[in-house]
């Protein structure tokens, strides 16, 4: 995303605007920490000259929203690229998120949309970016890794998590792992071993991907924040690509959607059972 001077001035004239009289109480955005982009919360109309938005503002400023230090500043404004405008779709279709909670400053690539509201935003992803596809080499790995046979794909899966540390960065990065307690942490039984080993790490990236099963905006957070580098955007994009396939779902499109896990239709197939 190229910001111009006429986007980061809009953004930081609207940001100012909204703290100043009130319609939110926080503005989260982007800050530079010198090349680097770094979430910033900002509660007064004269830090709005702080704010930064450009290429390298990737991370997912959503899933701050549900943290108890920023629940006490609703409504809060938060600039929002496509993928982080579907994720507060998606809060809201889970009764994480209510509509007037939050204010998006829609921004897409060389275009700021302006200050909307959730319903409003909805709409803007329907009509202006209906489709948010993978960049073209992430989509012929898949291809790739799709044409292998079970067993070297497994093979290559195994090969992959076995660098996990289980450090959960992964976690924290992505809007859509709000449990309260995550799986990972319950042992009373225990469902998945805590060390950093092969069954346990397996385990755990392959539940958190079905977790994920079309709920996952593509953002890539997750994939950003892993210090090993490994690459779950292959797995989370090929999960979304199955959900469309079999349930014609697309996540954070639809503030009524129900989710894909967890809802069912008397129309749902059955040829699945033997």
């Amino acid at each position: 995303m190229a910001a111009t001077d006429d986007i980061l001035g809009a953004v930081r004239a609207d940001a100012a605007a909204v703290l100043g009289d009130g319609r939110a109480k926080m503005v989260i955005g982007y800050r530079g920490r010198a090349a680097r982009r770094m979430p910033a919360f900002i509660t007064s109309a004269d830090q709005a000259g702080s704010l930064i938005v450009d290429a390298e503002c990737r991370q997912n400023l959503a899933s701050y929203l549900r943290k108890p230090e920023v629940r006490g500043f609703r409504p809060v404004a938060i600039v929002a690229r496509p993928a982080v405008m579907r994720s507060l779709v998606l809060l809201a279709s889970e009764g994480q998120l209510a509509a007037d909670d939050v204010l998006v400053m829609a921004v897409d690539e060389g275009v700021y949309h302006g200050l909307v509201d959730l319903p409003a935003a909805a709409r803007l992803l329907e009509e202006k970016v209906a489709s948010l596809e993978p960049d073209a080499e992430l989509l012929g790995r898949i291809d790739e890794l799709a044409a292998l046979p079970a067993e070297q794909r497994a093979a290559f899966w195994t090969e992959q998590f076995s660098r996990c540390t289980r450090c959960y960065a992964c976690r924290a990065a992505c809007p859509g792992c709000y449990c309260e307690r995550c799986i990972v942490e319950k042992n009373l039984p225990q469902w998945i071993s805590t060390a950093a080993a092969p069954h346990g790490n397996y385990a755990w990236n392959m539940i958190r991907a079905f977790h994920q099963a079309g709920r996952c905006v593509g953002c890539g957070a997750c994939e950003a924040a892993c210090p090993q580098g490994l690459p779950l955007m292959l797995l989370n994009v090929k999960v979304g690509q199955d959900v469309l396939a079999e349930f014609g779902a697309r996540a954070g499109y639809d503030l009524e959607a129900k989710p894909v896990i967890g809802s069912w239709s008397v129309e749902d197939r059955e040829d699945y059972i033997r």
